[in-house]
């Protein structure tokens, strides 16, 4: 008994091997880059890109006798001259030459001066620093303005003193204690070194 096989259909077409497609499209792109570029090239310059630049017009010889001058800058700027200060000749004995540095004057010794002494308007001491911060919130709203200074008596209580100040002369606290008589405050002058 024979078994009757059917006949398998071939495929019309093996598959092919794509392998080297895509060096092919690498390629192809890479020469279609350089030839739009070569044309871009050569339609904004209207020359060749592909030909070496004309060579530069041949100099004049330098004479012998004269060296070339180094310029700095930018090609064409002005040579550098070296300049003739001026100051030189207005300085005493001004010919020009650089003389030995001369010894500077010899500081005039003063004798120490006394600081002078601030004068203050002192408006009130208190123990307590509630009254002294009281009494500057009283002068504040009249319009004058006052600190508050802690001190150590010579008995060893603490105190704290409302002053106003300080001043150089007395004629400068003068207004200042115009205004504080009108406001009701009496004041007593002190002294203190700055």
């Amino acid at each position: 008994m024979s078994r009757d096989r059917k006949p398998t259909r071939k495929p019309a077409r093996s598959p092919a091997r794509s392998g080297g497609g895509t060096l092919v499209g690498i390629f192809i792109g890479l020469v279609m880059g350089a030839v739009i570029a070569a044309g871009a090239a050569w339609y904004f310059t209207r020359a060749n890109p592909f030909q070496a630049a004309a060579p530069a017009p041949a100099r004049a010889p330098v004479a012998v006798d004269q060296p070339p001058a180094a310029l700095p800058g930018k090609p064409g700027d002005r040579p550098v001259v070296k300049q003739d200060f001026e100051f030189y000749k207005i300085l005493p004995q001004g010919d020009g030459a650089t003389h030995a540095a001369v010894e500077p004057p010899k500081p005039v010794e003063k004798a120490p001066e006394k600081p002078a002494e601030k004068l203050w308007l002192q408006v009130g001491a208190f123990g307590a620093a509630d009254e002294a911060e009281n009494l500057k919130a009283r002068l504040a709203l009249s319009g004058i303005q006052a600190s508050s200074q802690r001190a150590q008596l010579a008995d060893g209580r603490v105190v704290q003193r409302v002053r106003i100040g300080p001043f150089d002369k007395p004629e400068d606290m003068n207004s200042i204690r115009a205004r504080l008589a009108s406001a009701g405050f009496e004041a007593s002058v002190t002294k203190s070194a700055p």
